[in-house]
């Protein structure tokens, strides 16, 4: 459990091979392409067109994947809609990432069968988009005049109709609602005046005489007059009932169409696989931007975990009979990626809380099981509830044994279940059983068995105490552990700060938990204590005048270690929060029985169906927001006030070449060709 040494690889081969020995290591997932180097003669190398198609073909199959989720949207819409529970069983899509590991040659063999007919699909899905495009525009459009035509229902006259004739001048268009009555008192005599409300306005049909034509124009200009736009030989209703229908063959038109692009649906695995094929050949490409070459030859470097090394040269030599391949130590100066390898126990605390806050250095520490211990031991004392422990436990092995998820995607469900068991063992310290109260386990001879294993009673004054020096009593240890590992990592570069400005607070830790166990008891043990204490106090002022030479220097640099007791001090204080979020735990539990306890008192018979409801829905609750809480100031505590003393994760994680993909799960290389004992 630790991080595994890395080797440097460098490869010259001829440039008609680079494609090949990039598949091999794509497939192989050990190597990790760096920059390489300048040597004479050599330039970097890209491929701007190949860069761009291979760009473009993401581009179609992203928008595949958005277009066949949108139809499964809407079919399911128009399932439900029309009450048709068997159409929506039958819509399967599925573009979540696949749970089953796949060869990368199988991967290739099958793009090289099926790469045709895929963007042949991908091509018809374009010309469905395209034709729902101009659908959507027609029936905007339509609505849009069927809005506008609505204002002139009432006239039975042909659009084309309203026009002059030699003797009479004729207006048709809207006014402002209110303005009809004050519009005709002031019409010339021989004016014909028709109105009838629209929308927000009034429609209106004015005819007058010809010579009273520009008198009326004035009028209508002052009556906000504005003109009807349409000329069609149709009258509005004869229009209004020709865009309906046609809506409706719009509508009809679309429902095909969405038809017809859900019978693609068989297609969403092929379609995945594609996808991560030209992912990889993206990457396969920047792979190729950091080679050095002329035209003839090209040089390659990469990171390689040295039990792997050989294997990965070997699968060179056959990719590239004549490339020359070298294997050398990492030399000082070089940002070398890390890998952290770990046991599976330690494995999910590593890659959903430490890898969160960054990886560590190639050649430091590994916090991974410092972090799984601690995460682990603490997530239990916060939840508190053997109960909810063994529901979170049982839930998500039982998940784990069903779904049976490849590689890492379900190591957040792995490390909940494990925490599970902790919380089942601090559940039995602490007497938790959903809450329920002793005397209620008092009353049977199961609950007297579960109260004789409690060894604390955090509802009691006396021991809620206990439990609270316990709470900050486990967070001096991990400062301390954080401390000791600082200074560990110190020792060879700077040994004296590690022992004075790090060991000095494991030595105070140690003498302070010294001397506290004389003050419950112990006899003999406050004379050592304190003389520990004193030394690690002692140890502490040393270490703000170490290197310093100015006596004032080094009295300042005393000063400033006492000045950052209260900076440790505050931190210990931080772990609190397991006291407070192991009370809650309980607290929310009792209220929740109290209720449902309340029910079957108030109400006859039909309170224990009540009680039943509130008690389900209620530590259902209580069980997901708690472990919610857990979860954030558990991280909060490794990230804060432990890593804080030892760790910045600042190191760069190994990514070899063939590692990231997006919807598929590529057979796991890594740890099968670096271990031989697999």
């Amino acid at each position: 459990m630790s991080v595994v040494t890395m080797k440097k690889l460098t490869l010259v081969a001829h440039t008609k091979d680079k494609r090949k020995i990039l598949k091999a290591l794509t497939g192989l997932g050990t190597a990790e392409i760096c920059t390489a180097s300048s040597y004479d003669n050599t330039e970097k190398r890209e491929d701007s067109d190949l860069r761009s198609e291979i760009e473009r073909k993401l581009a179609r199959l992203t928008f595949a994947f958005a277009f066949l989720k949108d139809t499964y949207n809407v079919m399911q819409k128009a399932a439900k809609h029309e009450e048709k529970a068997d159409d929506i069983k039958e819509l399967k899509l599925n573009l979540k990432r696949e749970n089953k590991l796949i060869e990368y040659d199988d991967m290739v063999s099958e793009i090289a069968e099926n790469e045709y007919d895929l963007f042949e699909t991908v091509s018809l899905l374009e010309d469905f988009n395209s034709r729902l495009t101009d659908i959507k525009t027609e029936t905007a459009r339509l609505n849009n005049l069927y809005d506008q035509i609505t204002d002139y229902l009432s006239f039975d006259i042909k659009f084309s109709d309203i026009k002059d004739t030699q003797r009479i001048a004729m207006f048709l268009g809207l006014i402002p609602e209110g303005k009809a009555q004050t519009l005709q008192e002031v019409l010339p005599p021989s004016a014909v005046f028709v109105h009838h409300v629209a929308d927000k306005n009034e429609a209106v049909f004015i005819a007058v005489n010809k010579e009273d034509k520009e008198e009326t124009s004035k009028l209508l200009a002052a009556a906000d007059f504005a003109r009807c736009p349409f000329t069609f030989e149709s009258t509005a209703q004869e229009i209004a009932d020709s865009t309906q229908s046609r809506v409706s063959e719009l509508v009809a038109m679309r429902e095909e169409i969405y038809k017809q692009a859900a019978e693609n649906f068989r297609y969403d695995s092929a379609l995945k696989n594609l996808y991560d094929y030209y992912y990889l050949e993206l990457a396969k490409q920047d792979a190729i931007e950091k080679t050095a070459g002329t035209r003839k030859a090209f040089v390659l470097e990469a990171w390689v975990i040295a039990n792997a090394a050989q294997i990965t040269a070997s699968k060179i030599k056959e990719a590239s009979p004549t490339a020359e391949v070298l294997l050398t130590d990492p030399v000082e100066g070089e940002i070398v990626p890390s890998y952290v390898r770990n046991n599976k126990i330690v494995n999910p605390f590593g890659h959903n809380i430490t890898a969160m806050f960054g990886a560590p250095k190639y050649g430091g520490l590994d916090p991974n099981p410092f972090v799984a211990f601690f995460y682990f031991l603490f997530f239990g004392f916060m939840l508190s509830d053997a109960g909810y422990g063994i529901i979170l436990a049982v839930g998500c092995f039982a998940y784990l044994f069903i779904k049976k998820p490849v590689k890492n995607s379900g190591s957040f469900i792995k490390m909940l279940g494990l925490c599970g068991i902790s919380t089942v063992l601090w559940g039995i310290i602490f007497g938790g059983w959903f809450s329920i109260e002793s005397q209620y386990l008092q009353a049977n001879a199961a609950g007297r068995f579960l109260l004789s294993l409690r060894l604390i009673d955090p509802l009691s004054g006396s021991q809620a105490l206990i439990m609270f020096g316990l709470a900050l009593g486990l967070g001096v240890i991990q400062l301390a552990t954080g401390f000791f590992l600082s200074g560990y990592s110190k020792l060879k570069t700077k040994p004296l700060d590690g022992i004075f400005n790090d060991f000095s607070w494991v030595v105070i830790f140690i003498g302070l938990g010294v001397y506290l166990l004389s003050m419950v008891g112990l006899d003999g043990a406050a004379l050592p204590g304190l003389i520990l204490l004193l030394a690690g106090v002692a140890m502490l002022l040393l270490g703000g005048a170490v290197g310093k030479k100015n006596p004032l220097k080094m009295v300042g640099g005393a000063l400033k270690n006492v000045y950052g007791t209260i900076g440790v001090f505050s931190d210990v204080l931080s772990y609190a929060r397991l006291f407070g979020l192991g009370l809650t735990t309980g607290v929310i539990g009792m209220v929740i029985n109290k209720i449902g306890i309340l029910l079957i008192d108030m109400i006859p018979y039909a309170g224990y169906l009540a009680a039943i409801l509130v008690f389900v829905v209620g530590h259902t609750f209580n069980l997901f927001i708690n472990t919610l809480g857990v979860y954030v100031h558990n991280s909060r505590l490794q990230y804060v006030e432990f890593f804080g003393k030892f760790y910045n994760g600042e190191g760069h994680a190994f990514t070899p070449l063939g590692a990231k993909t997006k919807y598929v799960y590529l057979t796991d290389r890594l740890e099968t060709k670096s271990n031989p004992t697999k």
